[in-house]
């Protein structure tokens, strides 16, 4: 059996049904995403999208398999060169499970292919048990292409809400910036086509309206390698774990092929001023810019708050713990040395809450990340401030907060963040 994959979800799945000696051509996307195809000297073609009649010819197939996405083109060269043809248009992960069957079926590997099925159904099983009993799901906008703005896959969908979470808008169709801005979500996920992990995260968010949505105030805005989720095949799953990490952390941790905008701290940016006009003192002169984290301690309905020392700078305002991230930290680093030194706990940090951006009277401005921590070690210990004490969220407003605190104290207590 000679056969010319024009998809990389076809050749990954030949090479998982352990038949990749049965590829007599590939395109180079395909070597990509199988790098031990390289070794085999196979035909390298062009893809579902841009093939020629000329190329397959000259491989000689006994079967040639395309996938989407295709072009009216594309698809007349393939039938123009007289090859039998297996062409397939995946929506859902129920036509993945399909397609895996059929291409074992055309290269003899029908069991082999029953049992991949049941290694994607075991694993995604798996993610959606752990995510069962979570009480919040959040909103997710997922994003397949920038321009224009294009919905991910169906399959997507299904992963988003295997991994805890609720998809905005309707699968695979055209949207535009303002629809998806009030739509307000909480977690946006670009995978655009043919980007690997490149999206430029800071211009997508820069689109307006985007900087009220929950999703960009909190920095909850991921790029997920392209191939992890726009490729119908078993690779799926590591797509799922991606997604799984971005919405929930606190319970699937890190994962490989995703990148969270401003994910750490330039090592030089720790105390550079900032020179937007927003961000200057009476005299025209840039204002120190503060890089700061802060934990929201959870325990049920109530988070920690802290009072700061009588004789400090803000006397007494109430506050939530952590402190200043130093050059070459992560937000998530600064806040774990932070509540060690202050509170004496080894804290396991979550989800990032918010983000603002707060300028004081007096000169100084702050950038404030606000993290969930639902889980720490060792017995909390007053270390530095006047006074702390767990407060339920509803009466979060009832404290004198530090100024930058106040919109988040609103939010939480409004429960529209937790």
């Amino acid at each position: 059996m000679r056969v010319a994959s024009l998809q990389p979800s076809v050749s990954i799945i030949l090479d998982r049904l352990g038949c990749a000696d049965t590829l007599a051509a590939c395109t180079r996307w395909c070597l990509a995403a199988v790098p031990s195809l390289r070794e085999r000297g196979i035909a390298v073609v062009r893809d579902s999208w841009s093939t020629s009649a000329e190329e397959l010819l000259a491989v000689r197939p006994d079967v040639v398999i395309a996938s989407v996405p295709y072009r009216n083109e594309s698809l007349a060269a393939i039938l123009k060169a007289g090859c039998p043809v297996l062409a397939l248009a995946p929506h859902s992960l129920a036509d993945i499970e399909n397609d895996i069957r059929l291409i074992a079926g055309v290269v003899g590997g029908a069991r082999r292919g029953e049992a991949l099925i049941a290694q994607m159904r075991d694993g995604i099983d798996a993610v959606r048990a752990r995510t069962a009993t979570i009480a919040h799901r959040p909103l997710v906008y997922c994003e397949e292409w920038g321009k224009p703005l294009i919905h991910s896959q169906h399959w997507v969908r299904e992963l988003v809400e295997a991994s805890g979470g609720e998809f905005v808008g309707e699968p695979g169709t055209v949207t535009t910036s303002e629809a998806a801005a009030a739509a307000d979500p909480e977690v946006v996920i670009a995978a655009w086509c043919g980007a690997g992990d490149r999206v430029p995260l800071e211009k997508l968010t820069a689109r307006p309206g985007w900087e009220r949505t929950r999703a960009v105030r909190s920095g909850r805005v991921f790029c997920i390698a392209d191939d992890l989720l726009n490729t119908p095949a078993p690779t799926l799953l590591d797509g799922l774990g991606a997604l799984a990490s971005a919405l929930h952390p606190d319970v699937f941790g890190a994962a490989k092929g995703v990148r969270r905008i401003h994910e750490t701290l330039p090592r030089n940016e720790a105390s550079k001023p900032v020179g937007n006009m927003g961000d200057t003192d009476q005299i025209g002169q840039p204002k120190p810019l503060r890089y700061v984290a802060a934990g929201l301690i959870l325990r049920g309905s109530e988070v920690l708050v802290c009072q700061r020392k009588a004789g400090t700078a803000l006397a007494l305002k109430w506050e939530f713990p952590g402190g200043k991230i130093e050059a070459g930290e992560s937000a998530e680093q600064a806040l774990r040395r932070e509540l060690d030194e202050e509170l004496g706990i080894a804290a396991e940090v979550g989800a990032r809450i918010a983000h603002v951006r707060h300028n004081y009277r007096n000169g100084g401005a702050v950038d404030l990340q606000f993290f969930a921590v639902h889980r720490f070690e060792g017995e909390l210990t007053n270390r530095i401030f006047e006074d702390m004490r767990w407060s339920p969220l509803k009466d979060l407003p009832d404290y004198d907060f530090l100024p930058a605190d106040r919109d988040l104290v609103r939010d939480l207590a409004a429960g529209k963040l937790l």
